[in-house]
C-alpha cells in the first residue's frame, strides 16, 4: 500500500466518540461496498494506528479502544481519489478531520492486518430464533447454544445493517503480519490476510 488517506475524530464536548464512531463507519461501509468489484472485494483497506487490546487478566480489566484515527490505504493515489471520501462524509464534517491524500512514509514499523471477528451473539437470542422458528423448544435450544456461544472483549464499533435496519457490533481484531501480496479487503475495509503498513 503506497498511499493513504487519513480520518481523525473531534473531541465533541457533548457527543460521544462512540456515536460518531458509528456514523462515521457507516458512511464508509457505503463508500467502500460503492467500490466493491464481482466478488464483493475492495482494494482499500483500513488500520486504526491508535488501537488498544490487552485482554483482562485476574488483577486488571481489559484495555480497549480503537483510538480516534483511522487511515485508509490503497495502491495508487488515484484508488484514493475515485473513493472521494470527503463526499461520503461531507455531513459528518463538524465532527472528522480529514487530510488530503499522501504517500505512505518509508520509515514504517512493520505491518498488520485488520481483521472482523465474528462472535455468536447470545445464547438466549439464539434460542428465542430456534423457538420461532418452531425447530426446538427454549430450554432445549439454550442449553444447546450456551455450550458455543463465546463472547470477546475486543474493540467493536455498532453499526446498522443497511438492509434490515438491525444494529450490530462489528469486532475488530488485529494482528501483527508481514507485508502481503494481495491487498483485497472486504466492503468494512477489513481482512483476514491482507495487510496495511503501521507508522
Amino acid at each position: 500500500m503506497k498511499f493513504y488517506q487519513e480520518i481523525t475524530l473531534i473531541d465533541q464536548a457533548e457527543i460521544s466518540p462512540y456515536f460518531i464512531w458509528s456514523k462515521l463507519y457507516n458512511q464508509l461501509h457505503l463508500a467502500f461496498a460503492e467500490q466493491k468489484d464481482e466478488n464483493d472485494k475492495v482494494n482499500i483497506g483500513v488500520s486504526f494506528p491508535q488501537y488498544i487490546f490487552e485482554e483482562k487478566t485476574e488483577k486488571q480489566r481489559a484495555k480497549i479502544n480503537l483510538g480516534k484515527k483511522i487511515r485508509l490505504f490503497a495502491q495508487t493515489e488515484s484508488d484514493l481519489k475515485k473513493l472521494d471520501i470527503r463526499k461520503w462524509v461531507e455531513r459528518l464534517e463538524d465532527y472528522v478531520h480529514i487530510t488530503s491524500i499522501r504517500e505512505v512514509p518509508s520509515s514504517i514499523k512493520g505491518y498488520s492486518i485488520y481483521k472482523r471477528k465474528q462472535v455468536k451473539s447470545s445464547a438466549e437470542r439464539l434460542a428465542r430464533h430456534d423457538e420461532k422458528k418452531g425447530r426446538y423448544s427454549y430450554e432445549n435450544a439454550f442449553e444447546h447454544y450456551k455450550k458455543f456461544v463465546k463472547n470477546t472483549d475486543l474493540p467493536y464499533i455498532q453499526m446498522k445493517s443497511l438492509t434490515s435496519e438491525k444494529h450490530f457490533k462489528l469486532f475488530i481484531e488485529k494482528q501483527s503480519a508481514e507485508k502481503s501480496e494481495t491487498q483485497i479487503f472486504s466492503t468494512y475495509g477489513l481482512s483476514s490476510v491482507s495487510s496495511v503498513p503501521e507508522f
